[in-house]
Parts: C-alpha cells; structure tokens; sequence
C-alpha cells in the first residue's frame, strides 16, 4: 500500500503572518506617539517610521508597508488630512526598509546605518514632488524649517526644498534604522526566533 506525502504549505511572501498582524497596530502606536512627541518638541525630524522600520526588520516589506499606510490614515483622520498626501513615501519608506531587512541590514547597527541612508534618499526624493505640488515647498515640520534656513542663503527655492527633505530624512531614518538594529541585538533568542530572526550581532 502505497503513502502519498502531502507536501508541507509554504506561507506566501505576499501573505502577512498572524504574528505580524498582531504586532502592526503596535507598531502604529509607536509611530504616533514619537511623531506626537517629536512634533511638540519642534524637532527637525520625523521619527515617525520607528515602528513601521521595526515591522520591516520583523516582518518584512509588506507588513511595514501596511504599518505605515496605517500610521499616516490614523493621523489623517485624527490629526491633519495632510498626512494622507504622504502615504506613499510611507509606503516607500516600509517597503525599502523590507528589502533591507531580507538583505541582513539589521543585523548590525553600521549595516542598519548605510540602510538608513539609502532609505532616507528614496523616502526624501519621494516627499519633494508632494511638498512642492501641495505646500509650496514649505510643511510646518522640521523640513520646512531646514527650507526656509536654505532660502535665507539664497538657494534657489526648488533646490532648497529637496535639500531639506533628503537631508532630514536621512538622519532620520539613519537613526531610526540604527535604533533598530540596536533593538533586535537584545531581543532574546526565542522572540527573535518567532520572527524568523538569526541572532544579530552589536
């Protein structure tokens, strides 16, 4: 008598996990209360995309995309609708940061660190087009502060806009990616073994 052997299912990479179901609306917590903080204390970043950077290390491209979509809809309804205008640089910053992930950058905070940097240049160059179409090339965050410190130097008012988005925007993800990488280096083996996570390593 012969046996057939079912093949064991394989969760799809377009699929999200229960687990990273589960650690989204966290995740979206995060991002509001930094960004709340942040924004009373007139920083000139962000560190809005914390959470939505840790599901991407966790989870993967997908669920931070999802993460950040989310983020910037609760503050569209309960904040300002101006944050709905920046969904897709959310949705670029998460899946960037996926990608990141998948490639190992935060298994070390200098890896997580270049990540940044290149996340930071993409989620920069996205937010121009959206600053300068809905704005003016002026927001009431940090950017739009770094905007008018380069226009007082005489830059022309384009270059001045996109300055201040990648310039602010790498720090910032620099330093969220970094913060990161520095987290999941002190989860314990079996938290990190539920995401899939080798252990990383300072």
């Amino acid at each position: 008598m012969c046996r057939i052997l079912r093949p064991r299912h394989v969760p799809s990479q377009a699929t999200v996990s229960t687990i990273a179901l589960a650690l989204i609306p966290r995740a979206v917590a995060l991002n509001l209360a930094i960004g709340a903080i942040v924004a009373a204390l007139k920083l000139p970043v962000y560190l809005d995309s914390m959470g939505t950077v840790l599901v991407a290390a966790l989870a993967g491209p997908l669920a931070a995309v999802i993460t950040g979509v989310t983020s910037n809809l609760v503050l569209g309804m309960l904040s300002s609708p101006t944050f709905i205008a920046f969904i897709p640089v959310t949705a670029v910053i998460g899946g960037a940061a996926g990608l990141a992930s998948r490639a190992g950058a935060f298994r070390s905070v200098p890896r997580a660190l270049a990540a940044g940097l290149l996340i930071g240049l993409l989620a920069g160059a996205a937010s121009v087009p959206i600053v300068l179409a809905l704005f003016g090339g002026v927001t009431a965050g940090g950017t739009g502060i770094v905007t008018i410190a380069l226009r007082a130097l005489h830059l022309p008012f384009e270059a001045a806009a996109l300055v201040a988005s990648v310039s602010v925007d790498v720090i910032d993800k620099m330093f969220s990616c970094a913060t990161v990488a520095a987290v999941l280096a002190r989860l314990p083996r079996r938290i990190g073994a539920r995401f899939g996570l080798p252990q990383p390593t300072a």
